[in-house]
């Protein structure tokens, strides 16, 4: 079992997942965020392959518009 909080709240798992699993998991849709994980931008095309790691720090920011 595998334990990352995301955004400041925990959330546990049966395995490690990677960071698309974890975002399909949370509903959370993949366009117009940015995703960083233990203070490092991890870049899109990398997430199907970002594995996860027991105590992972995930912040996710969507973007907005405005001026």
């Amino acid at each position: 079992m595998i334990t990352v909080k995301v955004n400041n709240q925990s959330h546990s798992f049966a395995k490690e997942l990677s960071l698309s699993e974890l975002l399909n998991h949370l509903n959370i849709v993949q366009k117009g965020i940015a995703v960083a994980v233990n203070n490092a931008i991890v870049t899109q095309t990398a997430w199907d392959d970002f594995m996860l790691k027991d105590g992972a720090l995930v912040l996710i920011v969507k973007a907005t518009q405005g001026g």
